[in-house]
Order: structure tokens, then C-alpha cells, then sequence
């Protein structure tokens, strides 16, 4: 019989030498740990708050790069935490045709567990705004993302106070044109952005990595911007490496300066 890790104690000189190895992640780069602080100082968390969250793609061709990061972070900082609670997904014909439907292995290396996900593909924005609707004041799910291209500013409220109320996250992915909604308590801003490379290969393809900016939150100053990339389920969100290294170098020069 298989013997359960938990309960494995291997013996003292085993246990070392697996101490100082470096632990790796599922796409074999070495960390010498998990990663700092898991992205709070990008203020993904804002993104979990109960309301209606919108994501815009930077450009026509970042749509797919948005619905990832979408994708990302309802797996990586929700549905992990509450994993019996189902996932609500409503999206238009037309956004299907355009930019593929969902896929299930792809929805898996995010942390989402396909038979767990209830999508509704609707006809027009309009019927895929009232499924959500209805779908956030049934209070059964964890969070809802809508991929909607949603145009009326009382439709957006109708979403608003129907996450407000059933105290569920509701992200809705929109077009890259015209501003924002009313409505929301976030807006996020996202391009595709380079990976970096392997560990063996730099000219292998790297992680999924996005640019950030955060147009409105509030009570945050808008237009505040990062460059993210995510590892894997275990290691969730971080910051990029080259964008991290700028980060710690303005914190030593800010030191520096203070001392």
C-alpha cells in the first residue's frame, strides 16, 4: 500500500539534503521559496471584493490575454479557497465564435475544475447580461464572469447592485473601446505582456504574463500600473521578475536616501 506523504518521516540525513534543494515549479525554474507577498502589492484583492469588476483588454488583440487573466485570478485567489462552490460563466455566441469557446485542460492549469463551472452562452450581450443577473441573485456562486460586451449604463448598475447584494464577485470582461462603466468598483486595464524565458531555454515560451493598470478603484489613486506573470496553482500571481528587480532597487535607493 501506497504510503501517504503526510505521514512519511524520512530520516534526518534524507531530510537535509532535501532542504537544500532549490523548489521548483511545475514549468522546472528554481525558486528559493514561494513567491513574495503572492501579488498583494499589485492589489489583486481589490479585485475579490463583492461588486461588479471590470477588465478591459488594452487593445482588439489582448481580448484573449484579458479573459486569461480573468480566468487566472478566479482560480488562483477564489474558487481555491471555496472549491465545493460552483464557478458561473455567461458569455455571447458571438464571443465564442470570435475568440474560441472554453476549454477544458486550459481551464485546468488556471486551477478550475471544469465540472464546476456552469456557462451559459447566450444568443445576444442582452440575455447573457439577464443570465448573469439571475445567476448572481440565485447567491450559489462562488464568483461569476461575464464576457459581455455590455453597452447600456443601466445594465451595468442591474449587474452592480445584484453582486453587491448577493455578496458575490462578478468580473466582467468588456471591449477595449469607450470608457468605463458606471457601476463598478474596479477598472483593470490589461495587455499581453513577454514572458520571461525558461530556465533551460530562453527562447522557449515562458509564463503567462499581463500588464496591469488599474484605471479606477476606490478609494486608491487611479492609473497605477504592473507587470504580473503567473506561475503555476501553486505559486499563484507575482510580480515579474525584471519588474520586481526595479521595485527592490527603488526600495534600496529609498533607503539609501532616508539613512
Amino acid at each position: 500500500m501506497r504510503t501517504p506523504a503526510a505521514v512519511f518521516d524520512p530520516p534526518p540525513r534524507l531530510r537535509k539534503a532535501a532542504s537544500d534543494l532549490p523548489t521548483r515549479g511545475r514549468y522546472g525554474d528554481p525558486h528559493p521559496g514561494p513567491p513574495p507577498s503572492r501579488g498583494r502589492e499589485v492589489s489583486l484583492h481589490k479585485l475579490a471584493a463583492t461588486g461588479l469588476h471590470e477588465i478591459k483588454p488594452a487593445a482588439y488583440r489582448d481580448e484573449p490575454a484579458a479573459l486569461a487573466f480573468a480566468l487566472a485570478f478566479l482560480g488562483d485567489r477564489l474558487v481555491r479557497r471555496n472549491r465545493a462552490a460552483p464557478l458561473l460563466w455567461c458569455l455571447t455566441d458571438r464571443a465564442a465564435r470570435e475568440w474560441g469557446a472554453p476549454y477544458g485542460p486550459g481551464l485546468i492549469s488556471f486551477g478550475l475544475d471544469p465540472a464546476l463551472i456552469l456557462i451559459v452562452q447566450a444568443r445576444s450581450a442582452l440575455d447573457a447580461a439577464w443570465a448573469l443577473e439571475e445567476g448572481l441573485k440565485a447567491r450559489a456562486f462562488t464568483a461569476a464572469l461575464g464576457q459581455i460586451e455590455v453597452k447600456e449604463p443601466l445594465v451595468a448598475r442591474r449587474l452592480g447592485l445584484a453582486a453587491k447584494a448577493s455578496r458575490t464577485p462578478c468580473l466582467l470582461l468588456s471591449g477595449h473601446q469607450g470608457g468605463g462603466l458606471p457601476g463598478t468598483l474596479t477598472r483593470w486595464r490589461v495587455a499581453a505582456a513577454k514572458s520571461s524565458g525558461g530556465i533551460f531555454d530562453a527562447s522557449a515560451p515562458g509564463v503567462p504574463a499581463w500588464h496591469l493598470t488599474l484605471e479606477r478603484c476606490r478609494g486608491m489613486a487611479p492609473a497605477r500600473s504592473w507587470t504580473v506573470e503567473f506561475r503555476d496553482v501553486a505559486y499563484g500571481f507575482r510580480l515579474a521578475a525584471r519588474f520586481a528587480d526595479r521595485a527592490a532597487e527603488a526600495d534600496t535607493e529609498r533607503q539609501a536616501l532616508s539613512g
